[in-house]
């Protein structure tokens, strides 16, 4: 048997197996399913398996695997997991440009030599190398723990909103770190980076669901207002340049 928390009143109790249950304290119905441990939270060694074990378990199986996200406890596993993420896929990308910038700047300095003048990109390659170097170690982690506290936060408040905030703030950003998986098919040309945004979404539609114990319809309302913010802000912001502009070619003919 295992054990599980109510989420109505917070109280445990022991059930086997998966389906509909009444809690013995509140007497309150609760649809237990069976865990998929997030092998990232109890992992002791071999980092390396237990990150690929995350990964694999929160594509294959996501509503068993928020179940157990739900349950988990802290913050720093879930958010270096979303980094060390955000790191492979910058350092993919760095890769690919890296191959285009060298393939010209062989042209270049090739040109160079030929002119007898000393080739500019010998200094500003290294330089190039040495900021992106910089970035991934120290950039990258801090503008991803940034983006995702202040997603989480957004997020934490639509549920608010919506009355169907049953857990505390960690559980939505644990929610929000341990959805990014499928950010590693960004490493694939053209079509990575639709398949990772679209599966992203998904995966945050369903543990929001799972460990708020809410609808789809009001986690689905719930992501997407982050991003239905974001455009409004910047229509708004479009729309105030444009009536400034407007405005001042209406002064300037009268």
């Amino acid at each position: 048997m295992d054990i599980y928390t109510c989420p109505h009143c917070n109280s445990q109790f022991k059930a086997e197996g998966q389906g509909r249950f009444r809690c013995p304290a509140c007497d309150k119905e609760i649809r237990v399913r069976k865990k998929a441990d997030v092998p990232l939270d109890t992992a002791s060694g071999d980092w390396v398996r237990s990150f690929y074990e995350t990964v694999k378990t929160s594509l294959s199986e996501p509503v068993a695997f928020f179940a157990s996200v739900a349950e988990g406890r802290g913050m720093l596993r879930p958010l270096l997991y979303a980094i060390v993420i955000g790191i492979v896929v910058f350092a993919s990308a760095a890769a690919y440009q890296a191959g285009f910038a060298t393939l010209q700047m062989g042209t270049e300095i090739a040109d160079s030599i030929k002119r007898s003048m000393f080739p500019t990109t010998a200094l500003t390659g290294p330089l190039v190398v040495i900021f992106f170097l910089f970035f991934a170690v120290v950039g990258m982690p801090l503008a991803t723990a940034f983006a995702l506290f202040l997603e989480a936060a957004v997020l934490h408040l639509g549920l608010i909103i919506l009355g169907s905030a049953k857990r505390d703030f960690q559980a939505t950003f644990r929610t929000v770190c341990y959805s990014v998986g499928p950010q590693v098919f960004q490493v694939v040309p053209f079509l990575g980076g639709i398949v990772a945004g679209v599966w992203v979404l998904v995966l945050n539609i369903i543990g929001i669901k799972v460990v708020h114990e809410t609808t789809y319809a009001r986690s689905t309302v719930a992501v997407f207002l982050p991003l239905v913010l974001c455009c409004g802000f910047v229509l708004l912001i479009a729309t105030t340049i444009a009536g400034g502009v407007f405005a001042a070619l209406i002064t300037r003919q009268t």
